[in-house]
């Protein structure tokens, strides 16, 4: 199996452990952990749609990135689309960028693709659930808009290889890793408070 199978394997069974065992019992989780599994068992197959070899696992998420932007999205509508806009054309550019001049990548390509991924999301969004579903959304409209780019141009039809899984993946683990530094950071920050005022006191 190539590389980003690995990672993508890898990161959503971790993922599925995590959400499975440690998350609160809820809705979401339970949501979540289906969603992973469902992504993880179709990620292997393909389907013909529109003259594309089209990632069953990629038509899980669409689905679920649509559920998510009616529930997320109500209000400042315009803002978030730009936002999302930017998330795309970023991973569009950087795989354009690839074909047409290698060089410059000076480490391995899906780690500086979620590396740049991962900062437009803490940059552009604000709270954490709206990072998860904004980012989600934009890397899937940037794969559809790469697919079409490609097939014009080299006349490559696949949505949603193994590469873009692992991007997603790596990307969302980012997202994790930061809201895990945030949430310790503010407990840190309300414990070494509470210090301050009971010397004070």
């Amino acid at each position: 199996m190539e590389t980003a199978g690995l990672y993508f394997y890898f990161l959503g069974w971790i993922g599925w452990i995590i959400i499975t065992f440690f998350f609160p019992k809820s809705s979401v989780r339970t949501f979540l952990s289906i969603l992973l599994l469902l992504v993880m068992a179709g990620s292997a197959t393909y389907m013909n749609l529109f003259g594309f070899n089209v990632n069953i696992a990629f038509i899980f998420l669409v689905f679920t990135a649509i559920i998510l932007l009616a529930k997320t999205m109500k209000q400042k509508y315009f803002l978030h689309y730009f936002s999302i806009c930017t998330l795309s054309l970023a991973y569009v550019c950087f795989v354009i960028f690839e074909i047409y001049d290698p060089v410059w990548i000076i480490l391995d390509r899906m780690w500086m693709l979620s590396f740049i991924l991962l900062y437009l999301s803490l940059l552009l969004f604000k709270t954490k659930w709206e990072r998860f579903v904004f980012m989600l959304t934009g890397v899937l409209q940037g794969e559809i808009l790469n697919s079409m780019v490609l097939n014009s141009v080299f006349s490559y039809s696949v949505i949603g290889s193994y590469e873009f899984l692992a991007v997603l993946f790596l990307t969302s683990a980012g997202l994790g890793t930061w809201m895990i530094f945030e949430t310790v950071t503010i407990y840190l920050d309300s414990v070494i408070q509470k210090r301050v005022r009971e010397r004070q006191g």
